[in-house]
């Protein structure tokens, strides 16, 4: 009877131990595992930053640097004025051209005074010396020069005119002779007037000879 107990326990133990062990997942080794697209992108080491790291390319770092606006040099601006001559100014108006004509083309070689003309504006007058902005035309041996030149006119005492000079003409260096034929602000003035209206008068006096703009500017038209 012990016996046949002791059969039947075993028995019972056998079958729970199978019973068990049937119940128990198998685990697949990770090698033996094959990995799928989906395995990939949901897996956790995808998404690290080591990840990125040894399957990309790594980025260089960008540093903001503030911009800091850069003044511009000033810039003075140079009023043109011009003043209206006198009327002894525009009757003596050939001895102007002589004069200015003279002392400009004293720069490029002697030339007949008939080969030459110019046009001039006013600039200033001070003491027997008129400030002017003058552009001449000489017909010289190798050709048509057109020049412009800041000239001082000096004038005698019933106003007549005795000369025109450039700081050419004077023995100095251009910056010492321009302290000491022009004014303060006269030779900036100068060189800042435009001469266009000037020049394209001169070539149409070549051809059609009248006198020069400052003369026919202060005409009262008929």
């Amino acid at each position: 009877m012990v016996r046949s107990g002791f059969r039947m326990g075993t028995t019972i133990a056998v079958f729970l131990i199978a019973m068990l062990t049937a119940c128990v997942p198998t685990v697949e080794s990770p090698a033996a595992k094959t990995p799928t697209p989906t395995d990939a992108l949901t897996s956790d080491a995808f998404f690290t930053p080591t990840a990125l790291l040894v399957t990309g390319t790594s980025l260089p770092t960008v540093f903001s640097t503030p911009l800091v606006p850069t003044a511009l040099p000033s810039t003075q601006t140079w009023a043109y004025t011009a003043i209206t001559p006198e009327p002894a100014e525009l009757e003596r108006w050939r001895e102007y051209e002589e004069a200015l004509g003279y002392a400009i083309s004293a720069i490029y070689g002697r030339v007949p005074c008939e080969d030459i003309l110019c046009e001039w504006v006013i600039l200033g007058r001070d003491a027997g010396k008129v400030y002017v902005s003058a552009v001449c035309s000489g017909i010289y041996p190798y050709g048509l020069i057109t020049s412009g030149r800041c000239a001082v006119v000096y004038l005698g005492a019933d106003g007549e005119v005795q000369k025109a000079l450039t700081t050419e003409g004077i023995s100095a260096p251009p910056a010492i002779g321009r302290r000491k034929l022009f004014p303060s602000g006269i030779y900036e003035r100068c060189i800042h007037t435009p001469d266009d209206r000037m020049k394209t008068h001169l070539e149409s006096r070549r051809a059609n000879p009248e006198p020069p703009l400052i003369v026919l500017d202060a005409t009262p038209m008929p």
